[in-house]
């Protein structure tokens, strides 16, 4: 990393921190995607390391809260770049300045109303799904809405849903050439973990394809999310792509989600969520299965995010199939 132009140096980086594993896909997309917003607060075309000072990160920091933004959000943008300058002084091209200037903000608790308190306890919760009642009522306002935004959301969320809990990232970039319309299967290489996966598609998967498959929007990318001709080897235009579509994509099913009344943010991940929770609670599937239909590198990921879902099903499991009642003893008496 010879450049001394501080952004270029930056996404480098953290790029390397990804390439050697150090970090996940989602911990670069998001850095990516704070970079992002303090090169748009500096608004000039080349930043050189020695102007990257404590003085422009308390500018930043300012900004920042001008902006709307609370302090654990403006502590979550500082860290990448004092992850950056932290690396330079190590490479002896930034002098060592005093990182100790660079104060983080200590988050305020504030007072919301009833239902925004209740929504800040779920938000707690990392999994937030749908139970049946939720996704009754989300179909049929799907079926019934004629807002075509909210209705594109809701079929990609529902997509998602009946595609294994297919991520975002993987539906915008989802192929045409991923699809096996003959076998009814989905195969492609996750942009989060980047392993291959291959799944079995549902009727009502198929049914969301083939219907877009008819309007024949795109050519190579079923939602029609990207362009055509877009370069999925540009990981820096990639993670934009995909946090704009995501925003969007959150915009309409949040609003579907106060339509509805949920006590939490309606998002894709929701979707994801929804159907972990509803195979986990199926005993005639084995936590192994669903840990590879989610794409999760390993089953100890699947039953770390979903433990309080997995005890009924182990229960079940127990009480079902590993229970051997021809050695129970019988009382003597």
């Amino acid at each position: 990393m010879k450049t001394t132009e501080f952004i270029d140096f930056a996404r480098l980086f953290h790029k390397e921190r990804y390439d050697t594993q150090e970090v996940a896909w989602r911990t670069l997309y998001n850095n990516l995607s704070r970079l992002h917003s303090f090169e748009s607060y500096c608004k000039k075309g080349r930043l050189e390391m020695q102007e990257v000072d404590a003085s422009l990160l308390q500018n930043y920091k300012l900004w920042c809260m001008c902006n709307g933004n609370v302090s654990s959000t403006i502590n979550q943008k500082l860290i990448p770049l004092l992850q950056c300058i932290k690396r330079a002084q190590e490479l002896g091209i930034m002098d060592k300045s005093d990182l100790r200037k660079i104060h983080f903000l200590t988050p305020r608790p504030k007072h919301y109303g009833e239902q925004a308190q209740r929504m800040s306890r779920v938000a707690a919760d990392k999994v937030r799904y749908l139970n049946d009642d939720q996704m009754w009522a989300l179909v049929d306002f799907y079926q019934k809405t004629r807002r075509q935004n909210l209705k594109q959301a809701l079929e990609l969320f529902l997509f998602s849903f009946h595609a294994c809990g297919l991520r975002v990232s993987d539906i915008v970039t989802l192929e045409w050439t991923h699809i096996d319309f003959d076998r009814s299967f989905l195969s492609k290489v996750l942009v989060k973990t980047k392993a291959p996966l291959t799944i079995p598609l549902s009727a009502q998967a198929l049914d969301v394809l083939g219907r877009w498959r008819t309007l024949g929007k795109n050519g190579r990318f079923v939602f029609d999310l990207l362009p055509e001709e877009f370069d999925l080897t540009d990981d820096i235009a990639l993670s934009k792509a995909i946090d704009y579509r995501n925003r969007v994509l959150r915009h309409s099913l949040n609003m579907v989600g106060r339509i509805l009344g949920l006590t939490f943010p309606l998002g894709m991940h929701v979707a994801r969520h929804s159907f972990a929770v509803k195979a986990l609670n199926s005993s005639n599937v084995s936590v192994h299965l669903i840990s590879h239909l989610l794409g999760h590198t390993s089953v100890l990921v699947t039953e770390k995010v979903y433990a309080t879902f997995l005890l009924p099903t182990l229960s079940e499991e127990l009480r079902g199939r590993l229970s051997f009642p021809e050695y129970s003893v019988k009382d003597s008496k």
